[in-house]
């Protein structure tokens, strides 16, 4: 037997050790004997060892901190990444019916365009589900934008074939919108009980006098209140909702100021998933001094996770503490895709409306450009096994970084927010969970 090279260990200012590994993303308080164990697995014979000591090898072999010497950690990994990225047996569609919004939010990065998709651009979507269906177990849509519910009757109409088609061929439908929830009404509510989108994403940039400056109708007026109001209509139709909150350098003091209004308006169950706002396209390169770097993103991202916490906000799994990747996202696996109303397929959200971003188009799946298909294979081909990611002991849960910057920088690493700060984020970890498991005692 041999240690993993993705164990981090820790030891705290009390004495206290922790043993982290980034292959399983166990967390474990361990003792000297554990360590012992690591720095002698070599050339221990566990048939000699006492009965704890084996107990003890065991669970270490379980949290994966120590492993066979057969298993090569990176050929394992490898592994892992291509069944991620080359399953047929989901597919994941995110549908834009239209690029306008009624917001004109100051960090938005699409470039609006007032146009509805078309019945044939649907039937291109239909046409598209059906190619695969066969090889299907589940569907699974993303409702997106520009705003999707300007696009309403697209969407409930669309959403009907669809899942009179996963019926058709047993695929399991799942449905999620991501909104800005400033159109929900009782009917629209019912209408997305009927197309089985029973889960949503509203942005609420901060308190109201906050998130008017953000998240600004056409009109120039504020939507917080509005907002507000339909979060709750959702929630009484048990249609879950997860508040994003965009984070920058301009509304993160204000955060647990939103926390408590939340937590006064009963809104405590609801899931709160903060974003850093990056100017990733020339639409949103104006708002590009008021954005986080990574690092000072991860480091308030700490103290964003202990405020949730405070105020009784569930924050204690991803994106709060790591979670293990097979690959990085929906861009870079061959079985999902983003639409916009043209009918152009895209890898990436960042790209919709960027035509020459293209990898396709449902109006000509008959008749791919072989340049389409080259720009589908380099996002899928994206490869984290190189560079200075090969030798990084977080590489299973960050898997190279964001496709999309990875390619629009050349860079073979784009690091995500647990390199920096990590030994932080484990400390708390271990502090809250160790607080929470005394209470209940």
């Amino acid at each position: 037997m041999k240690k993993s090279k993705y164990n981090i260990i820790n030891e705290l200012e009390n004495g206290v050790k922790l043993a982290f590994n980034s292959s399983s993303c166990a967390l474990a308080e361990v003792e000297d004997d554990f360590i012992n164990i690591l720095d002698e697995i070599e050339t221990i014979d566990v048939n000699t060892l006492s009965p704890e000591r084996k107990e003890l090898v065991e669970d270490m072999k379980k949290g994966n901190f120590i492993i066979e010497d057969c298993v090569d950690e990176i050929e394992q990994l490898k592994f892992i990444n291509k069944r991620g990225k080359y399953s047929n047996n989901s597919f994941g569609l995110t549908i834009a019916p239209t690029l306008f919004c009624n917001f004109k939010c100051p960090y938005c990065y699409e470039t609006p365009q007032n146009e509805q998709m078309s019945e044939e651009v649907q039937n291109g979507i239909i046409e598209l589900v059906k190619e695969n269906a066969k090889y299907l177990g589940d569907l699974s849509v993303t409702w997106y934008g520009g705003e999707p519910l300007i696009g309403k009757d697209v969407v409930f109409a669309l959403s009907a074939k669809l899942i009179d088609l996963c019926k058709e061929n047993g695929i399991e439908y799942s449905a999620f919108m991501v909104t800005n929830g400033y159109l929900v009404t009782e009917q629209v509510v019912e209408k997305m009980k009927e197309a089985q989108i029973m889960s949503c994403q509203i942005t609420v940039d901060g308190p109201e006098r906050i998130h008017n400056t953000r998240r600004i109708l056409k009109d120039g007026t504020g939507s917080f209140n509005q907002i507000i109001k339909n979060i709750k209509l959702l929630k009484k139709n048990d249609i879950n909702v997860n508040i994003r909150v965009n984070i920058d350098k301009t509304n993160l003091e204000y955060v647990e100021e939103l926390l408590t209004f939340l937590e006064e308006n009963g809104l405590q169950d609801l899931h709160i998933n903060f974003g850093q706002v990056t100017a990733y396209t020339e639409a949103c390169s104006s708002i590009a001094g008021n954005c986080l770097s990574t690092k000072e993103y991860s480091s308030a991202n700490i103290n964003l996770q202990k405020l949730l916490h405070k105020h009784g906000f569930n924050a204690d799994d991803y994106p709060y503490y790591p979670g293990i990747k097979s690959n990085y996202c929906c861009a870079d696996q061959i079985n999902s895709f983003v639409v916009d109303p043209k009918g152009f397929i895209y890898k990436c959200w960042n790209n919709i409306g960027s035509e020459e971003d293209a990898v396709g188009n449902v109006l000509r799946l008959k008749d791919p450009k072989v340049e389409e298909t080259m720009r589908s294979i380099k996002w899928v081909e994206v490869n984290p096994f190189e560079g200075e990611c090969l030798s990084c002991n977080l590489l299973p849960i960050c898997m190279g970084g964001c496709p999309y910057m990875k390619l629009k920088d050349g860079k073979s690493a784009n690091c995500e927010k647990w390199k920096y700060h990590f030994n932080e984020m484990i400390k708390y970890t271990y502090e809250y969970k160790s607080l929470k498991e005394k209470e209940c005692v």
